[in-house]
């Protein structure tokens, strides 16, 4: 059984007035948190976190699960809607 997760944080916004102050800082956190319970953390940091990279290691991480595995996803940043 394996421990995986994936930390995503977004202060960064270029181009907009909507900058964050602590996304990155709790990506950082939960990771450190996560990694001392075991888990095998990714993260994806600011300009790092495009949208395909967030598809591809989202779909990996859960593609290559399997039955008894554990599974986090963080995301902190802007949500949007349409």
């Amino acid at each position: 059984m394996s421990k995986k997760a994936l930390c995503i944080g977004i202060n960064d916004y270029p181009g907009t007035q909507n900058d964050l102050s602590g996304c990155v800082n709790d990506a950082n956190d939960w990771a450190a948190t996560l990694t001392t319970r075991g888990f095998a953390v990714t993260k994806l940091i600011d300009a790092q976190a495009t949208k395909a990279a967030m598809v591809s290691a989202i779909s990996g991480l859960v593609g290559g699960a399997a039955k008894g595995d554990s599974v986090v996803i963080t995301y902190s940043g802007h949500g949007t809607w349409v």
